[in-house]
């Protein structure tokens, strides 16, 4: 039997897992939206989960973006500015698809984006600065939502700068079997982001009984497929390199797949030239 521990509380995933320890003293709340949860498999532990009290819509934020888009470069805001027509979009999608306005868990960091982006490596294939540029903006994670589809749309925008007319294939065909292999590469970056966030949480789990932590949606992550014996600093390079390439071989399926497999050895574009095309294409 599968020695699991949620990750999101399973009553409400706007709770998720802050702290873990056998000690039930250690643990204090005051001033905290919190709850713990008692577990016990080879021994017993505790876990708190706490709620990061964000709540509202985008909409109810959109004041602020201004301020904070005057204090980049231009270069840096263009390409934020296009990431947020991105996002807008696909808000604007899903509360057209549920009826309701999209409730956010966490505030939009555009400050994060910057960042993100100076961590990109210019040269190299398009595939490569793709994925990187992929890659990066979701491990910012600056959106309270839909970073993963952001995020690819934006690599595909960087692809598009070097073919003209390039689009991914259609995710949503059965033709693709998009559900087989498009939500598997989600669904394992989704992983590589909470270990790479946790391992010493996760590292304690596995010694006190739990073999599988459970997001939400039901991703499992098996604790024995990843090595947790590492310090935050070597955790954090070592599964973003590991999730850079995850996000490479998911843009090399999918340029094969739309019959583009050439922007596998294509050279890629500078920030430059690619700010240009996002200017030329508003």
């Amino acid at each position: 039997m599968t020695a699991c521990v949620y990750y999101h509380h399973p009553d409400d995933s706007h709770y998720s897992l802050a702290y873990v320890t056998q000690d039930r003293e250690e643990i204090t709340t005051s001033g905290k939206d919190a709850v713990i949860e008692q577990y016990d498999f080879e021994e017993e532990f505790f876990v708190l989960y706490t709620n990061r009290g964000a709540s509202g819509t985008v909409e109810d934020f959109e004041g602020e973006f201004e301020d904070v888009l005057d204090e980049m470069s231009l270069q840096d805001r263009t390409i934020t500015v296009r990431l947020l027509q991105i996002f807008e979009e696909i808000v604007e999608e899903k509360e057209l698809e549920e009826e309701a306005k999209l409730e956010i868990y966490k505030q939009i960091e555009l400050d994060r984006i910057p960042d993100a982006i100076a961590r990109v490596d210019w040269t190299g294939t398009a595939v490569d600065v793709a994925g990187q540029l992929m890659s990066t903006l979701i491990l910012k994670h600056a959106l309270p939502n839909a970073n993963h589809r952001t995020s690819i749309s934006m690599a595909q925008w960087y692809l598009e700068s070097i073919e003209t007319g390039f689009s991914f294939p259609d995710f949503a065909t059965e033709a693709y079997d998009w559900k087989m292999w498009v939500n598997e590469y989600i669904s394992e970056s989704k992983r590589l982001l909470t270990v790479r966030r946790n391992t010493t949480a996760f590292s304690l789990l596995s010694e006190w009984g739990c073999d599988t932590v459970v997001r939400k949606n039901g991703i499992e992550i098996s604790l024995a497929e990843y090595d947790l014996d590492v310090t935050r600093s070597e955790a954090l390079a070592h599964y973003g390199d590991a999730h850079t390439e995850l996000c490479t071989d998911f843009l090399t399926e999918s340029v094969t797949r739309a019959g583009h497999d050439e922007l596998v050895s294509t050279d890629g574009i500078g920030k430059g030239e690619f700010v240009s095309f996002l200017e030329e294409a508003e």
